[in-house]
């Protein structure tokens, strides 16, 4: 548990929150639902829960309250948030501001980093997910693993083992685009022989599921059309990412005066604050370490966040 002040804002990230153990997939990395209710059962105690509305209202005042404060985000837009977050934080009486990839819901496909995710969990040998890696990029792109360049990659993370995130970088943005989708793809297939569509309709939240959950006092931003490294596109496909992603919003009906926006991966760069300084959006999330203060919340397009498991009860 990290150590907490008081006037300090304090944003927590999620991801997957499910029954784990008892799913078909039970090692895959999340929060359990029992941890996930003890959790805001302790920052209901101990915390000023805000909203998004209210957390916009902090940026414009520059007033941080003098009770620490949390503000609850949830990225990807799983099922999960649908089944287990919202109705336990409606009995709480609390908000959240989630970030669904547009792609996801709309044409009901696996994102690459959920295949990835699923691909970890199913086959524990990461040494033999990395050799399939090497075999599939010499049969369909002549490709051998000298001439992929591992030794650039940045194996450094806080919670994977040094070839996890090997496979991770490899597959999220390190191959070209064309190679990695295959790539994935093919280890997908082989490795869970799942339909993706189906797999994704079981996945993501859709979007009557949304509506109800907007309409019930909960809030969203975008996390792009697609979930891909924004610092790794140039300044017309990062604002292809987010109009697309705005577009679907405003089409359904979700788009407010106080949405923002969440980087995937925390990937962003000077062209990324460009583009956000000419929309209308109220703030951007990053996953830096760090809490919102004096200091830095003057800089609305790169607040950090903390994971939960920073908040291990």
């Amino acid at each position: 548990m990290i150590r907490t002040t008081a006037s300090r804002i304090y944003i927590v990230m999620y991801h997957y929150v499910r029954e784990i153990k008892k799913s078909k997939f039970s090692t895959l990395k999340g929060l359990e639902y029992e941890d996930f209710k003890k959790q805001i059962d302790y920052f209901k105690k101990n915390f000023n829960i805000i909203s998004n509305q209210d957390f916009v209202e902090i940026l414009k005042t520059k007033k941080i309250p003098k009770k620490k404060s949390i503000l609850l985000t949830f990225d990807d837009g799983y099922i999960d948030h649908w089944k287990y977050v919202f109705p336990y934080l409606r009995k709480k009486k609390v908000s959240g501001c989630f970030y669904p990839p547009v792609e996801a819901i709309k044409n009901k496909k696996v994102l690459e980093v959920n295949k990835i995710h699923f691909i970890l969990e199913k086959e524990k040998n990461t040494r033999k997910i990395l050799n399939k890696i090497f075999y599939l990029s010499k049969k369909y792109f002549n490709r051998d693993e000298d001439s992929l360049e591992i030794s650039k990659i940045d194996t450094k993370s806080r919670y994977d083992k040094k070839e996890t995130i090997l496979i991770k970088r490899l597959l999220q943005n390190h191959l070209p685009k064309l190679m990695r989708e295959k790539i994935t793809k093919k280890l997908f297939h082989l490795i869970l022989n799942i339909n993706e569509k189906e797999f994704a309709k079981k996945l993501y939240i859709n979007e009557n599921q949304i509506k109800e959950m907007y309409n019930n006092n909960m809030s969203f931003g975008s996390h792009g059309y697609e979930h891909v490294w924004w610092n790794k596109l140039d300044y017309k496909s990062q604002s292809d990412q987010l109009n697309k992603s705005l577009n679907y919003f405003k089409k359904i009906k979700i788009f407010n005066e106080n949405f923002s926006v969440c980087y995937p991966y925390g990937g962003f760069n000077s062209d990324t604050i460009k583009i956000l300084k000419k929309s209308d959006l109220k703030f951007a999330l990053t996953t830096k370490v760090g809490s919102i203060n004096k200091k830095n919340i003057k800089d609305t397009f790169k607040l950090p966040r903390y994971d939960t498991n920073d908040f291990k009860i």
